[in-house]
């Protein structure tokens, strides 16, 4: 089955996954996040899993302090997730920071990339169970504790991009093995322009499989649907089915329909926000700590618009209100919609959540309940009932278009011509 996680990257977040629990298989939650609420965080994941057997994944925030000040505040200290993280997991980190600013594995000795790796490790098996076993009491115990341990361990990761980088990466994997009681799941960071090299892909599957592992993340940076050739969804695409080849199963770190529809080619799963969360680039200056705008996921075409938009493109090509169940309970009509944002655009956002959880998690079973050719058979006929009129829309930026769908469709037909000509030969 195709996994579908869900971010959890707020607090912000648990309404939303609180009421969506049937809507998501496993969720992803960054290490600092957990460290910074040791009780609340723990207890809620102790409820998904006995409510509804939501899992989770432990994201290792040792990544955050490779590049960039993000992770400190104007004052060039340490932020308090951070800081909290970096007491649970290792204070060797701290030590690193004063000497570097930056800590990035590759630059590294080999017993300290050894060291914060089986402490991330540790971190990530024992820390929710403990603090699980703690809330329960002191003549309380919880049988079978290690029930609530995250689904596989995701070991530190760099971005890959030179060969030193896929040095220290068969280091972190080697050591992760070595500390690990669960499954090893890497991430494999990359940029668009490393897997167009062929050599350098096919080296990604060797790191893989030279180390005996058959499970990956796969976050290829800064995937942006506007801005993503059909050249390089192909090679995407491609590696893709070379981890399927393996008998690696690849689930993306950031995904947007693309994702789903490489589930055809032999993807397993992919993750994504409960507002955005489709793509990413590794993040190098600090949040500016303003919220994000509020959109609506429009279903047929496939991405999040604001709201005045989606109402407009709606309209215009006479669809009909979505029928989620968020959606069936506040709107009559797409005018609704429109003027729920006008009235009340505080509290709009966590339906907008909801719905778009909801969306995901159809679009993802309907596919992985059909063939390809059906698959691409129906976007492409909502690629052509939508074209026009998005094109036509003033409420649509004119940098914004559907050329994205067609991009989408040619590289997985390419991809699978050119495994079946393989075949045949």
């Amino acid at each position: 089955m195709f996994e579908a996680t869900l971010r959890y990257n707020s607090n912000s977040d648990k309404q939303s996954i609180n009421t969506s629990l049937e809507y998501i298989d496993s969720l992803i939650i960054p290490g600092r996040m957990i460290a910074a609420n040791s009780k609340a965080i723990p207890s809620n994941l102790k409820n998904y899993r006995d409510e509804a057997d939501v899992g989770y994944y432990i994201e290792p925030s040792v990544a955050d302090f490779r590049v960039g000040d993000d992770f400190t505040d104007d004052a060039g200290r340490v932020r308090t997730w951070h800081s909290k993280y970096i007491q649970q997991v290792d204070e060797r980190l701290a030590d690193l920071l004063e000497e570097r600013e930056n800590i990035d594995p590759a630059d590294l000795l080999e017993e300290d990339v050894r060291r914060i790796t089986s402490s991330s490790v540790e971190f990530q098996e024992k820390f929710v169970p403990g603090r699980i076993q703690e809330e329960a009491g002191k003549y309380d115990t919880i049988e079978n504790v290690e029930s609530y341990q995250p689904e596989a361990v995701i070991p530190w990761y760099n971005k890959i991009r030179r060969e030193a980088d896929f040095e220290v990466g068969d280091t972190i994997i080697d050591e992760a093995k070595d500390a690990a009681e669960l499954p090893v799941k890497p991430c494999l960071f990359v940029t668009k322009s490393l897997i167009r090299d062929q050599q350098r892909s096919e080296q990604l599957v060797e790191l893989l499989t030279s180390n005996g592992i058959d499970q990956c993340f796969l976050w290829v940076e800064n995937l942006d649907k506007q801005a993503t050739g059909q050249g390089e969804y192909e090679d995407l695409a491609q590696l893709v089915v070379n981890l399927a080849d393996e008998e690696i199963s690849a689930h993306f770190f950031y995904g947007d329909y693309f994702a789903t529809l490489l589930s055809h080619l032999g993807l397993e799963g992919t993750v994504y926000g409960s507002m955005y969360g489709e793509e990413e680039t590794e993040q190098r200056e600090q949040r500016s700590g303003q919220g994000v705008i509020t959109r609506y996921y429009t279903d047929a075409v496939k991405d999040f618009l604001k709201i005045p938009a989606a109402v407009d493109l709606q309209q215009r090509t006479d669809a009909m209100m979505c029928f989620c169940d968020v959606c069936d309970r506040q709107f009559d009509s797409w005018q609704d919609l429109a003027e729920m944002e006008q009235d009340d655009d505080e509290n709009i956002q966590a339906p907008m959540k909801k719905h778009h959880i909801r969306v995901r998690w159809d679009q993802i079973r309907r596919v992985e309940s059909e063939s390809l050719e059906d698959t691409i058979d129906r976007i492409e006929s909502d690629y052509q009932d939508y074209v026009s009129e998005f094109f036509r829309s003033n409420q649509i930026a004119d940098s914004k278009s559907l050329d994205y769908i067609p991009r989408w469709v040619n590289a997985v037909e390419s991809v699978t011509d050119t495994d079946h000509e393989r075949a045949e030969k």
